[in-house]
Parts: C-alpha cells; sequence; structure tokens
C-alpha cells in the first residue's frame, strides 16, 4: 500500500511539469535515456508512489522503463514509438496538440491554439524559435505549467501584498491553462493506450493525466494555496 502521501508543492509540480515538457518535445537522446536510470528519477517515482492519485500510474511507468532498458536499440526503438505516435496521423497515433481534438475533424492552429497564444503573452512567455511547433504543442503546455508553478512557489514565500495580487493571477492562469489542456488530455492519452503496444508513452501519459486532474482539484480548491515544499525532492 502506498505511503502516507506528503502534498506535492507548487515547486514538485513545476519539476514534473517540466520533465513531462521535455518527454513530448521530441525524441529522447542518449542523456534523456540515461536519465531515465537515474537515482534522481527513481526518488521522483518513488514520491509518486507515496502518492494515492499517482501510485498507479507511476508503478506503470517504473514497469515501462524497466522493459525500455531491456530493449536492443532502446533509443531507436523509442524514437520509432514516438514518430509512430506523434509525427504521423490521427489514424493510428496521439497527435499532441490541442487543436486536433476540437470538432469532428482534425484540423491545425485551432482555437485553442488562439487561446495558448493568448496565455502564453498574460504569463510573458513565447514559444523558443528552435522549437517548431504550434503554441498548442503538449510541450508547450507543460512548460507554461512548469513556469507557472515555479513562480507560484516563488510567490507564496512572501507575505507582501504585491505578492498575494501576483499568487491570485497565477491561479487564474493556472485554472485556464489546466482547463485547456483536460478538454484534450484524456483522449490524447486514451489513444496513446490504444496505438503504443510497448507503453512507454502510453505510460507516461497515463501519468501526465493523473497528475493534471490532482493539480486541477487543488488549484480550484476553494481557498487553496500551494503547499509548502519540505521535502527534500
Amino acid at each position: 500500500m502506498p505511503q502516507q502521501a506528503t502534498p506535492l508543492s507548487a515547486q514538485h509540480y513545476a519539476c514534473l511539469y517540466a520533465w513531462l515538457a521535455g518527454i513530448f518535445a521530441r525524441e529522447l537522446d542518449d542523456t534523456q535515456l540515461t536519465q531515465l536510470q537515474s537515482a534522481d528519477l527513481q526518488a521522483w517515482l518513488d514520491f509518486m508512489d507515496s502518492q494515492p492519485a499517482l501510485h498507479e500510474a507511476s508503478r506503470n511507468v517504473r514497469r515501462t522503463i524497466s522493459a525500455l532498458l531491456l530493449r536492443p536499440d532502446a533509443r531507436l526503438e523509442l524514437a520509432a514509438d514516438f514518430a509512430g505516435l506523434f509525427l504521423m496521423t490521427d489514424k493510428q497515433g496521439a497527435l499532441p496538440y490541442a487543436s486536433c481534438y476540437q470538432g469532428d475533424k482534425v484540423r491545425f492552429r485551432r482555437d485553442a491554439c488562439l487561446q495558448m497564444q493568448q496565455l502564453l503573452h498574460d504569463a510573458g512567455m513565447s514559444v523558443r524559435s528552435e522549437f517548431h511547433e504550434p503554441e498548442d504543442h503538449l510541450a508547450v503546455i507543460f512548460e507554461l505549467l512548469s513556469h507557472l508553478k515555479f513562480a507560484t512557489g516563488e510567490f507564496a514565500a512572501d507575505e507582501h501584498t504585491a505578492a498575494h495580487d501576483e499568487l491570485v493571477t497565477l491561479n487564474s492562469l493556472q485554472q485556464r491553462t489546466l482547463g485547456l489542456l483536460l478538454m484534450w488530455l484524456p483522449d490524447f492519452a486514451a489513444r496513446c493506450q490504444a496505438h503504443d503496444p510497448f507503453g512507454f508513452y502510453a505510460a507516461i501519459s497515463a501519468l501526465a493525466l493523473q497528475l493534471v486532474q490532482l493539480d486541477a482539484a487543488q488549484v480550484h480548491a476553494p481557498g487553496a494555496q500551494p503547499a509548502a515544499d519540505t521535502s527534500a525532492i
């Protein structure tokens, strides 16, 4: 059974969202594959195991990582999985763009992309020029959430009125971003489950969905305040 959970702090969410952004941004390179075996990642998985809402999903991620490391040419095979899921068509994949889940036909740069452009503007962010993807790409959304969570953790430690006002603004941005993400992330995760036979990206997407749902429940809770960051993780 999972141990008694320590609530996730804003910094926990910031780190996890940044990690997810890297997973979904592009094919994993050798450095990222090595990091999957690192003590740091194992500590994160142990921490998520202690969260009842994340326990099963994190265990599945751990199992798929163990299986991945046994695959011959793991990086090349995982790159093929990435391409098949995220770079081809929606027929046998899971396109990582919010716009593709709006309406009956798959189309790019729809209202969801405009919403993300506004959210990035309101947060003082923009997509890096070297990342040649529209603003509603899943990696961009996770990067935005990571930024907002990091800023929330910084301002939560400040008791001045200006910091309180900034927290209100950050909370609103988080609610809007999480709301947009949850409109399509369940369908995206389901498509990963259906079209990823090996299961690495299916497991990661399931964990991402559970994490976002947990975050949204906390952010939308009446009078919610960021949890204090007292852990070593």
